[in-house]
Formats: C-alpha cells, structure tokens, sequence
C-alpha cells in the first residue's frame, strides 16, 4: 500500500491508509481526496446524497477509462529501462501522466458546479473558511523547521526512495548524483501557497456574494478546471525546471544500474502494473 501510494502520487491514484489494501482505498477512502466536500462543511441529506452519487460514479468510471491509461504508463516507463531514452521523450511521458488528473477534473466539474449551487451562502462561508484554515495550518507547519532542515529531509526522503527501487545500498556515483540532482531543485512551497491562496481568493469573492451572480457557474468553473489562471509565471518555470532536473537525474542514474537492481527495478514496476491491474478488475 505504502508503495502503490508513493510512485502513483503522480497520478492522483492512491492515497497513503496504514494496513488498507488498495482495492480498499481506492474505493472508500482516497476517492477524489481534493474534493472532499464534507470534510469542510456539513451537507443535508440531499446534498449528502448528491455527493455520494458523484464519488460513485466518477469512481465507477475512472476504474474503467482511467487506470487503463495509468497501466498502459507504468508499462511504458518500464520499456524505457531496456532501451535509448532521450530527455524529451521522457519529460514528455511524465508532462502526459500528470494530464490524467485534469482529465479527472474535466469529469466532475458539471456535477461540483451543480452541488455547490444547492450550498447556501452560510455553507459556502463555511467551506471558503475551512480551505483557509488549511492554507494557514501549512504555512504555520512550514515555518516550524529551517529551509535548511526541509533540504535536508527532502534529499533523506529521495536518497530511501531511491534505495527502496533499486533494492540494494546506493553506490556513492548515485548517492552523489541524488544528491547534487537535490541541490540544484528550486523550492517552490511558497509559489504553491501563493497559488493556492489566489485560487481561494477567487473561490471567496464569488462564494461570499449572498447573491449569486448570474454567470456563477462560468466563474466557478474556471477556479475548478483552469489551474494556469492562478499559476504565477515564477512557478510555471519553476516547476518546469524542477521536473527537467528530475528527468536529468533518470537519465544519470541509468546507465549506473547493477544487473541487480536493474532487475529489482522492473520487479518494483511488475508489482505496480499487478496492483492496477487488480484494481480494474476489482
């Protein structure tokens, strides 16, 4: 479970529960974690109700479209390791794997915009409040270590993750290599904050109008689906950069491979591709 959640984060699949298999994740608990309405404000019945339908069906549909696709990319990824790769090809796959969320988004957005319309203003203060309780708990949680510790706990994170798929001790070539990959990344927790604080403020004007105005629907609708549109030009090339850095890192790392953990590598993509499998067919 913990490894499902981990290398498929990419892809919005799974989300970590100790000791639940992922069949029984994906049905019950991580389904649709970003739109998890009734985490932040009480719905009636109906709306309850409404809610459960569009967990269900999304899910339903998702299981058959979607985690398809996601195989058919863990499959691909695993080919890679056999043959010439070069950095386009490889940044392509991953700038493709992370258009399966906003497929996911493009899917639901009618149905969220038809439950937020049956919210009443004092639910819609109520869930605007909440989301800015949760910007605030970041930063506040944030602020308790040193960029200096967070650098640190990142490239430890990266070095076990890397030791995990390779299932063997680093060699120091790609203990070293992890580790200037680690340095060179730009940190962008505060260009993520400052986005998510303008898509809320956005998300604020329009949910703090007792009356809604008449092209609500049109303006929710760009909060939910056009993420670009709160994006600052920073952390497009920020983020940008972060994932050519990390594409650079794949390719070094490659070729410094042992038959070993080569071979332990594609065991770790066999297990993916058999988890996913089980899911489609569950």
């Amino acid at each position: 479970m913990k490894k499902l959640s981990k290398y498929l984060i990419v892809f919005s699949l799974l989300f970590t529960v100790a000791g639940c298999s992922p069949s029984f994740t994906y049905n019950n608990l991580g389904w649709l974690s970003g739109f998890w309405i009734d985490d932040y404000v009480d719905l009636n019945s109906d709306q309850a109700d409404k809610f459960k339908h569009i967990v269900k069906t999304s899910r339903d549909w998702h299981r058959e479209t979607q985690l398809p696709l996601y195989k058919r990319d863990l499959e691909s990824l695993k080919s890679m390791l056999d043959k010439q790769v070069d950095h386009n090809e490889l940044k392509a796959h991953f700038v493709q794997a992370k258009q399966h969320w906003q497929t996911l988004v493009d899917k639901i957005e009618p149905e969220l915009i038809d439950l937020a319309n049956s919210l009443s203003y004092e639910q819609r203060v109520e869930f605007v409040a909440a989301l800015q309780e949760n910007i605030n708990d970041e930063y506040k949680e944030h602020e308790e270590k040193s960029p200096e510790q967070h650098k640190k706990e990142r490239l430890e994170e990266n070095l076990e993750n890397y030791k995990e798929w390779f299932g063997t001790k680093l060699s120091a070539q790609q203990q070293t290599l992890i580790e200037n990959s680690s340095n060179t990344r730009v940190s962008t927790f505060l260009l993520w904050m400052q986005y998510k604080q303008k898509r809320l403020d956005a998300l604020k004007a329009l949910f703090m109008q007792k009356q809604k105005p008449a092209d609500f629907d049109s303006q929710l609708a760009v909060i939910i689906n056009d993420r670009f549109a709160f994006m600052s030009d920073e952390l497009v090339a920020a983020d940008d950069k972060n994932l050519d850095n990390y594409v650079n890192l794949l390719l070094e790392l490659k070729p410094t491979l042992t038959d070993k953990q080569r071979r332990n590598v594609r065991d770790e993509f066999d297990e993916l591709i058999e988890e996913v499998s089980d899911l489609i067919e569950d």
